[in-house]
């Protein structure tokens, strides 16, 4: 009997099974990355171990299976270290940064190590075994992001307190969205928003290092119907529209919109709390 892979995984797997820049979910043969709810799934197989012992059957049937889980999980591993160094982080992938840093390419392996149990065990009528690994991307961000160049704590509630408490809140905008939906766009954990000028109208000076950890800054959706749209930029956001990304990353807003953009913080500090979301095809 075959039972199936848990809803979770199958419903990614088969809704987003995109290969496309423009999905938040990345798909290979072995998992996915889901950049909308932050986690990196890996699915290992193997092989339902055949041997005979002189012991009891039940005995061998155990001790086969231990094994077979073993070489399950360690293929699990693997395949998410894989997955991991497709991940964007900015314009570079994890595994461009883990060639240039040791020390990073050394933390992320124990990470590994402590990837938890993604549903179920599996097994399937060819004698197989499947066991899915995860990680949440909050503890890759936690190696990969830095200490500098980030809003300090104490900045992070400040001037746009008595703006927004004096806003009655049907009238409070609670978000920014920006529609990537006519562009070719790559999702990454760290991207950033320039106006027509490179100039830099949302990045780590924005926002602070715990909430780039936590949260990330920015949110990902196909829809406005999505879950991931209310809990991340609420019911009155303002809409603006991606012009451009020069590096398929990074993306690019008019100036106007910039402008409003900015006006909009200062009233109710969405950049500050990561109110952000990126509409993708």
């Amino acid at each position: 009997m075959v039972k199936h892979l848990p809803t979770y995984l199958f419903l990614l797997g088969s809704l987003f099974a995109v290969d496309s820049p423009r999905s938040f979910v990345v798909r290979t043969d072995y998992g996915f990355i889901d950049y909308a709810n932050r986690v990196i799934v890996s699915r290992g197989t193997a092989k339902i171990t055949q041997k005979n012992s002189s012991t009891g059957e039940l005995q061998v049937i155990e001790k086969n299976l231990k094994l077979s889980k073993g070489e399950a999980r360690t293929h699990a591993r693997e395949n998410l270290l894989d997955l991991i160094k497709m991940v964007h982080f900015d314009s570079r992938t994890v595994g461009e940064i883990m060639m240039s840093d040791r020390l990073i390419e050394s933390r992320i392996e124990s990470l590994i190590g402590s990837a938890y149990q993604q549903g179920e065990i599996e097994y399937l009528e060819r004698n197989e075994v499947v066991i899915a690994l995860a990680i949440k991307m909050s503890g890759l961000a936690e190696i990969l992001v830095d200490a500098s160049g980030y809003m300090t704590e104490g900045m992070a509630q400040s001037t746009y307190l008595m703006t927004r408490s004096a806003t009655p809140k049907s009238e409070r905008t609670s978000g920014i969205v920006i529609d990537a939906r006519n562009i070719y766009h790559i999702p990454a954990m760290v991207p950033k928003i320039y106006n027509e000028d490179e100039k830099l109208v949302y990045g780590p000076r924005h926002y602070t290092r715990s909430r780039s950890v936590n949260r990330g800054p920015i949110g990902y959706a196909h829809s406005m119907e999505d879950g991931n749209v209310r809990r991340r930029v609420g019911l009155n956001p303002l809409f603006v529209e991606a012009v451009s990304s020069n590096d398929d990353v990074n993306l690019r807003v008019s100036n106007l919109d910039a402008e409003r953009i900015r006006d909009t913080e200062k009233k109710f500090g969405l950049l500050s709390n990561c109110k952000v979301l990126v509409l993708l095809k």
